[in-house]
C-alpha cells in the first residue's frame, strides 16, 4: 500500500512539472502571429508589384500605386507590437521581408526555363512583377528575368527600418503616455521616414538617368508625405476601433 501511494505521489509531481512545460509551449505559440506575418509578406509583394504605378487623385498630387496597400502593414505592426510585444513585432518584420525576398527569388527561378518561350501567362508576370527586364548570357542568348533594383530595394529597405523604428518608439513611450499618443507619435514618425527612404531609392536611377526631373521627384516626395499624414490619421482610427472591440470582447 504504501508503496503505490509512492508511486503516485511520484506521478503528481512529475506531472506538476510537465505542466508549466505545456503552458510554455501554448504561450510560445501565441507569441507567433504566424497569420499577420503572413499578411505582413502579402502586403510588401502586393506593394511591390504597384509600385511604378502612379495616380493623381487630386491636381498636382501623384502617389505611387503601393500606397493602396502598404499603410496596412503599420496597422498590423502596431497591432502586434501592443499584443504580442517588442521582441515579437521585430521578428514579424524580419521575417515577413525574407518571406518578400523569397517570392522574387523563386518567381525568376521559376520564370527562368521560359524566358525565350514565354506563353501569355508568363507574360502578365514578367509585365507586372519584372516589367520586362532580362539579361541574356552566352550565345544561345538564353535570358532571364530579374526585378528592377530601385522597385525591389525602395520597398524592403524602406519597411524595415521604418517599422523597426516604429515598434521601437513605441516600446519606449508605451510606459510613459496614453496608449493612442504612442501609438500616434510612433505612427507619424515610422511613416515620414519611410517616405524619405522610399522616394530616393525607387526614382534615384530615374534621377541619374534623366528620365525623372527634379521638380517630379519634389512633386513625388510631397505627394507621399500628404499621403503619409493622411493614412496615419486613418490607421489610428482603425485601430483605436480594432483596440475597443477587443476589449468589449476580453470583457464578455
Amino acid at each position: 500500500m504504501e508503496k503505490e501511494l509512492g508511486a503516485k505521489k511520484e506521478m503528481e509531481e512529475l506531472g506538476q512539472k510537465r505542466k508549466p512545460l505545456v503552458r510554455k509551449k501554448e504561450d510560445e505559440t501565441k507569441k507567433n502571429p504566424t497569420f499577420l506575418t503572413g499578411m505582413l509578406t502579402l502586403i510588401l509583394i502586393v506593394s511591390y508589384i504597384f509600385t511604378l504605378k502612379n495616380y493623381e487623385p487630386v491636381k498636382n498630387i501623384v502617389i505611387t500605386g503601393g500606397i493602396m496597400v502598404y499603410p496596412l502593414s503599420f496597422l498590423i505592426i502596431a497591432y502586434i507590437s501592443k499584443y504580442y510585444g517588442f521582441k515579437t513585432a521585430r521578428r514579424s518584420i524580419y521575417t515577413s521581408s525574407i518571406l518578400y525576398v523569397m517570392f522574387i527569388v523563386l518567381v525568376m527561378i521559376a520564370v527562368m526555363p521560359h524566358s525565350n518561350n514565354i506563353t501569355s501567362d508568363y507574360n502578365v508576370v514578367v509585365q507586372y512583377i519584372f516589367v520586362n527586364n532580362f539579361l541574356s548570357i552566352g550565345e544561345s542568348g538564353f535570358s532571364f528575368f530579374y526585378p528592377t533594383i530601385g522597385q525591389f530595394l525602395s520597398i524592403v529597405v524602406s519597411f524595415v527600418i521604418s517599422h523597426l523604428l516604429y515598434a521601437t518608439i513605441y516600446n519606449a513611450l508605451k510606459g510613459f503616455t496614453i496608449d493612442y499618443l504612442a501609438v500616434g507619435l510612433s505612427l507619424f514618425i515610422g511613416y515620414i521616414l519611410d517616405r524619405l527612404i522610399y522616394v530616393p531609392i525607387l526614382y534615384a536611377k530615374g534621377l541619374m538617368n534623366g528620365a525623372n526631373t527634379f521638380e517630379y521627384f519634389i512633386q513625388i516626395l510631397t505627394s507621399e508625405f500628404i499621403g503619409a499624414i493622411v493614412m496615419s490619421v486613418a490607421i489610428i482610427i482603425v485601430f483605436a476601433i480594432i483596440s475597443a472591440i477587443k476589449k468589449t470582447v476580453e470583457k464578455k
